[in-house]
């Protein structure tokens, strides 16, 4: 499914007035969202507790239900942006610890420089108990579309798989945040995901010898047991994020709102575009 050029997010005056403000997107740990069968599978893990989403509707048309669940009695925004709205960082393959094989360099010519394209910089990638996993930023999954199913071989997988002949365990991460069930269907969702696991505490990083430290770290990345401390990350917008951003009122914002979402606009994004509900004065 081709991408979309522009998302939507419905959200109250309030986290308008933080994105606009911080020029960061939240994602939550998916414990953190409404539907509490997100994550769900076979495995002996609670993998909700090592992925974060950030979530988006595709659907240009209102939704009565996305105003009526995530604005405050239909009085918040719907935002509309460009798909691709996150700063882009490059990182030095040589800054990066060896022991994290973030990509395939072997093909490049000897002594050519080698930069990595992330959505976050090394430095928040790797915290003190966790890491955020390389494979988050592939293009085919940032975003992508969640499936609607009923179907409980999808629903409820075995995600971790061991193969006898490699004498590895894999984990089909990217199954992970990707299904809900049919019910959700008005949500047409796109989401941003980030996968995290535990990691080596990162201030020990110098502190003791590399290969302890290498050691350590192999054996915190893979271990699943109890999650990720970080209940949210906030990743920044690209400079031009907010070039042709729309910002739609709500269907009972009064005027006190739109007074409030003027000087918003007016501070942080003064060539937004506003416009009102077509649904105001429909809706009791």
């Amino acid at each position: 499914m081709a991408k979309p050029d522009f998302l939507y997010h419905y959200t109250s005056i309030e986290g308008l007035s933080h994105i606009l403000s911080s020029k960061k997107i939240r994602f939550s740990r998916l414990d953190f969202l409404d539907d509490m069968e997100e994550g769900g599978s076979k495995d002996p893990v609670d993998w909700r507790k090592y992925f974060f989403v950030s979530c988006w509707s595709a659907t240009s048309e209102e939704s009565i239900p996305l105003w009526s669940m995530y604005t405050k009695n239909m009085t918040g925004v719907r935002i509309k942006i460009r798909t691709e709205m996150f700063k882009k960082y490059y990182l030095d393959a040589e800054s990066i610890p060896k022991f994290l094989q973030i990509a395939d360099t072997s093909s490049a010519p000897p002594g050519a420089k080698v930069t990595l394209q992330t959505y976050m910089p090394y430095e928040e990638m790797h915290g003190e108990d966790y890491m955020v996993m390389p494979p988050s930023w592939g293009d085919m999954y940032w975003p992508f579309p969640v499936e609607y199913t009923d179907d409980e071989n999808k629903l409820s997988q075995q995600l971790i798989q061991y193969n006898s002949e490699t004498d590895q365990t894999m984990v089909s991460s990217f199954e992970i945040a990707k299904y809900k069930r049919e019910v959700w269907r008005f949500q047409d969702e796109w989401r941003f995901r980030l996968y995290c696991h535990s990691a080596a505490p990162r201030s020990l990083l110098g502190k003791i010898d590399e290969q302890q430290y290498f050691d350590l770290m192999v054996k915190s990345l893979s271990t699943l047991g109890g999650g990720i401390s970080r209940e949210y990350f906030y990743l920044s917008l690209d400079e031009g994020a907010f070039n042709g951003i729309e910002i739609l009122l709500g269907p009972k914002v009064d005027a006190a709102h739109e007074i409030i979402v003027k000087a918003l606009i007016d501070s942080y994004c003064p060539s937004a575009e506003l416009a009102s509900s077509n649904l105001k004065g429909k809706i009791k």
